[in-house]
């Protein structure tokens, strides 16, 4: 199971609900939601100001 999988399976256990994950959740489940967020953010930035060395155009 990936990273996404595992983040999506947590988050349908609390409806997609953000404040119900933060009350309910294990630490555990947290911690991987919150990295998982974390990690998808800096690799959304990273491709928008061109440092994604994947998406660059080499010319």
């Amino acid at each position: 199971m990936t990273e996404k999988e595992k983040v999506e399976e947590i988050m349908a256990k609390y409806n997609r609900n953000f404040s119900t994950l933060q009350k309910n959740a294990s630490a555990k489940e947290l911690k991987t939601v919150f990295n998982f967020v974390a990690d998808e953010s800096n690799r959304k930035q990273r491709e928008l100001i061109g440092l994604d060395k994947e998406k660059i155009n080499l010319k």
